[in-house]
């Protein structure tokens, strides 16, 4: 079972992301929870240490850190969201 959990930092961020695009990214990590290879899907990012995956939607990342993986689960903080011109900036 994958899942996804959003730091106090992150989601308040979120909850500032249009609608529309916000109903795009829980689509989005709805269907990676029931994909059989999610890490085919997510990439990582280049230079950085903390973060260790990113997810892309649209004109928006994801920057996800993996805390704990076993066998087929996983567990992923999101640590931002944002605008792909911006997000990479603290990372």
């Amino acid at each position: 079972m994958i899942i996804f959990v959003f730091t106090a930092f992150s989601q308040k961020i979120f909850d500032k992301v249009p609608n529309e695009m916000r109903c795009r990214i829980l689509k989005k990590l709805k269907e990676l929870k029931s994909h059989n290879n999610i890490f085919s899907i997510l990439r990582r990012p280049e230079g950085s240490g903390f973060a260790t995956h990113r997810l892309r939607v649209g004109d928006y990342r994801l920057i996800l850190r993996l805390t704990e993986q076993k066998d087929c689960d996983a567990k992923f903080v999101i640590l931002d969201v944002g605008h792909r011109s911006d997000v990479y900036k603290w990372i």
